[in-house]
């Protein structure tokens, strides 16, 4: 037994890691993995609540906007500056809209396709010149599995993502040659606050108790439970580390078998 050259294949130390959309929620529990992997983690988000539960040894905290392409090249340069490099891209920062399509408030669907969509593409763009000269990187998506169903409502969103998870599949072929890795995670539903709020309004939806709520979303998974963030961020080092070496242009399904890919 040698479990110390398993636990090698996970150090990330000395890489450092730029999360969008951290705060809260997936972000925020792929940045405490990587800290704990041992990467510099710089966590950026437009807002930065006090009751943010990353981990306090994330010092380096700092506001983005990922539509704001200016602000997107600035960052990425303070940051490989500061820093002598820049190693690891999350593109975790989303927001979600639903509606039938009739309904659809075009406004609303531009919104989620630039802040989704285009913030992927704006981080990608910035960050890839410094991974490209340095002749490494790691680029982690978070796409969705609604970028592989069809369920009603969820054109803005699924749209964002599916395109998402083929931009990976283009940049992971187009990036290859320079030890540039591009991979996507998509996740199901998650212990987030978004998918509180969206229990307790299925909830009322069908006239049961929260418990009744987030049963109807567990219903719709195989493994009848929803996934943990922390697990999110485990398959987030896996992907940076070592151990994610030999692949790239690839999605994974984080799904409890919601999506086999």
């Amino acid at each position: 037994m040698d479990l110390n050259r398993f636990g090698s294949l996970f150090n990330l130390c000395g890489r450092v890691a730029v999360v969008t959309g951290s705060s809260r929620g997936i972000g925020m529990a792929i940045c405490n993995a990587l800290y704990d992997a041992g990467a510099i983690v710089v966590a950026t988000d437009i807002v930065m609540p006090e009751d943010t539960e990353l981990y306090p040894g994330i010092k380096d905290r700092r506001y983005l906007d990922v539509t704001v392409e200016d602000d997107v090249r600035a960052m990425m340069q303070k940051i490989a500056e500061d820093y002598g490099r820049l190693d690891i891209l999350v593109n975790n920062a989303g927001i979600i809209y639903k509606d039938r399509i009739e309904n659809l408030d075009i406004d609303h669907f531009k919104k989620v396709m630039d802040v989704n969509l285009n913030g992927t593409v704006i981080c990608t763009k910035y960050a890839v010149p410094y991974m490209q000269k340095q002749h490494y990187g790691r680029i982690l998506n978070i796409a969705s599995s609604q970028a592989f169903l069809a369920l009603e409502t969820y054109t803005p969103y699924a749209a964002s993502k599916t395109a998402i998870a083929h931009l990976t599949r283009i940049w992971g072929n187009e990036l290859a040659k320079d030890n540039v890795l591009v991979n996507a995670l998509c996740p199901c539903y998650a212990n987030t606050s978004m998918m509180i709020k969206a229990q307790k309004l299925m909830a009322e939806q069908l006239g049961t108790d929260e418990a009744g709520g987030r049963k109807y979303y567990e219903d719709l998974i195989p493994l009848k439970r929803i996934l943990d963030i922390e697990e999110v961020g485990n398959w987030a080092v896996a992907l940076c580390s070592e151990l994610g070496n030999a692949t790239t242009g690839s999605n994974f399904a984080i799904t409890c078998g919601q999506v086999q890919l």
